[in-house]
């Protein structure tokens, strides 16, 4: 999500600096992608389903990014409106000012920002890494951290940030999943929140960065998709929601969340952000994730072994959904909130009517399993 990148100001710095500042933003660009995920990345066609999961770093990005251009240029009564003005958590802002003051009398004003990653802490902020760079080749390591409710509640710059370059989540883009993957679903679903790059709410997420959103739509008029019959106001009026959830592959189930109440569509559930879901172990150092499951309807408990194409569960809206969709990832370990998301590269697919042996799916894709091929009667 881009920022607006030039306003009329007229404001008095709020920190010790005062006076006129200037009307031009720096510019904001997101991480460069890898070579893999630019081979990725396809036009959208008039047909293609617009994401419907409104992932809450997608909000809370913008105001990161327009937060840390604001604060940059020493726009400070603007930025200021960002945080909380309720108490609670705030950065130290004089300090803060300061730091920005001493850089710009330095080196200038940034001719651009580069966004790199986010990372979520707890189940309420998320925290957006930059690197300011200047003319003369400095660069400034930025950290932003923005709440649920859109304030911006941290704020460091300097020294003490890490270098986003440094911390980088892209070791394994260029990964080959090792598991023989098989779609977790019968018929035909499609894929959403896929496509690498900031506009995907799951890729500068560690955690998430290649999850994908799986759900079932259907042709509309105007050649555009539904993923629901009648207003969308009940779970129940969506395609997706009841179906099967299968096994992508064997393995050992290591962890089970049930219990969880679904939301109504368009509310999501900041605490359980996974919701329902269930873990699988796939060896070779894999984990399989189906998440936002139906409550009650977990068929398998920690320890059991699943065959691929075994009904795990069914298709719910429970966790940080908006409606009933799959949430479905590849970890490198089970415990989620110290794991990195890998690639899901899936085989024997249908991919847009088209038989493919590995796909690895992107935004608005339409897939299905291949058939498994017709056994031949042994002859007499």
């Amino acid at each position: 999500m881009q920022a607006a990148s030039s306003d009329k100001v007229g404001d008095k710095a709020a920190g010790p600096a005062t006076g006129e500042k200037s009307s031009r933003l720096p510019p904001i660009h997101d991480e460069p992608l890898p070579p893999r995920a630019r081979t990725l990345v396809t036009k959208p066609t008039k047909n293609m389903l617009v994401d419907f999961v409104l992932e809450t770093q997608n909000r809370s990005q913008a105001i990161a990014r327009r937060y840390t251009q604001l604060l940059l240029s020493e726009r400070y009564d603007e930025a200021n409106h960002l945080h909380d003005e309720v108490g609670g958590r705030r950065v130290e802002w004089p300090q803060l000012t300061q730091q920005v003051e001493a850089l710009t009398a330095e080196h200038g004003q940034p001719k651009e920002i580069l966004q790199y990653l986010t990372t979520s802490v707890g189940a309420e902020v998320q925290t957006f890494y930059f690197t300011a760079g200047y003319k003369d080749g400095t660069e400034l390591g930025v950290r932003i951290t923005v709440d649920h409710y859109g304030h911006v509640v941290g704020a460091a710059v300097g020294g003490e940030v890490i270098p986003s370059h440094k911390k980088r989540y892209d070791r394994y883009d260029n990964y080959t999943t090792k598991t023989a993957l098989s779609l977790p679903f019968k018929g035909t679903w499609t894929a959403t929140n896929a496509t690498p790059g900031s506009g995907n709410g799951h890729y500068l997420n560690p955690n998430q960065r290649f999850a994908i959103d799986f759900q079932i739509s259907v042709d509309a008029p105007q050649g555009k998709r539904s993923n629901h019959s009648g207003d969308g106001s009940k779970n129940s009026d969506y395609y997706a929601y009841g179906q099967d959830i299968l096994a992508p592959a064997d393995g050992t189930v290591v962890q089970v969340v049930d219990g969880i109440p679904e939301n109504p569509p368009g509310v999501t559930d900041i605490y359980y952000r996974f919701g329902n879901a269930i873990t699988i172990a796939l060896g070779s150092s894999e984990y399989a994730v189906l998440a936002h499951l139906q409550t009650g309807s977990t068929k398998v408990r920690v320890g059991d072994r699943v065959t691929r194409g075994q009904v795990l569960a069914r298709c719910g809206n429970s966790g940080n959904s908006t409606a009933p969709h799959l949430h479905f990832q590849l970890s490198d370990s089970p415990t989620l909130s110290l794991a990195a998301s890998l690639p899901a590269q899936f085989v024997r697919v249908v991919r847009r009517g088209v038989p493919e042996a590995r796909v690895q799916p992107l935004t608005g894709d339409l897939l299905a399993n291949q058939e498994p091929p017709a056994k031949v009667p042994a002859s007499r």
